[in-house]
């Protein structure tokens, strides 16, 4: 998830749900923001391939959103500028029925993946094996590479913290970046446990996670 490296005045945007229309740029948001992520980098080592193959990935993912989970995005007039994907507990991992639904969509991302299929479906168990089932999960978020920086990050993420409160629950998140530990900290999150490697020298999964509260 991308990491946002100071304060500044709120933006101008708006922050609204995700809905079905904002489903293709929201991908290409999330995957241009998240093309250099550590692991993503391992995951899906050809530059010139990555975003292409992260967008795929990242429709599905919003799509399922939209259906079963809560997302946000930031629009600045008719632009998205930002992303953010949430499931309510209970909410995530997709069931076989959803996976199903997917289908298409599937095939898509294993025809641009390819010999990465394994380690993307490796990657995905031991991601969603990890997430507590009485939390909220924050699965992505992501800011136009020319917009990070600017509060948009901390714009969604504060709209999609408060619904959590609203619930009186706890959230989790992971991220491969050590550098957004500290970021996710001024939030409330605090490392859950050891990270995990990925690969033996890294990079590593930095879970967290942000004790229930009120609002």
């Amino acid at each position: 998830m991308a990491a946002e490296q100071r304060r500044m005045a709120p933006p101008p945007d708006v922050v609204i749900p995700l809905a079905k229309q904002h489903v293709p740029a929201a991908a290409r948001v999330v995957a241009t923001a998240l093309a250099n992520d550590p692991g993503y980098r391992l995951l899906l080592p050809d530059d010139a391939r990555r975003v292409a193959e992260l967008t795929a990935l990242y429709r599905m993912t919003l799509a399922d959103t939209v259906a079963h989970g809560r997302g946000l995005v930031t629009m600045l007039g008719p632009v998205v500028t930002g992303a953010l994907a949430t499931y309510p507990p209970g909410a995530y991992p997709m069931t076989p029925a959803r996976w199903a639904r997917s289908g298409a969509r599937l095939a898509g991302i294993a025809g641009l993946v390819r010999a990465q299929s394994v380690a993307l479906i490796r990657f995905g168990r031991l991601v969603a094996s990890a997430v507590p089932r009485d939390s909220w999960y924050f699965q992505a978020l992501g800011i136009r590479p020319d917009l990070q920086g600017t509060g948009r990050g901390t714009t969604l993420l504060r709209s999609a913290l408060a619904l959590v409160d609203a619930a009186g629950a706890s959230s989790y998140l992971e991220t491969n970046a050590p550098e957004n530990v500290a970021y996710y900290e001024r939030f409330g999150y605090a490392s859950l446990r050891e990270p995990v490697a990925l690969a033996p020298d890294g990079p590593w999964i930095h879970a967290m996670l942000r004790p229930a509260r009120r609002s």
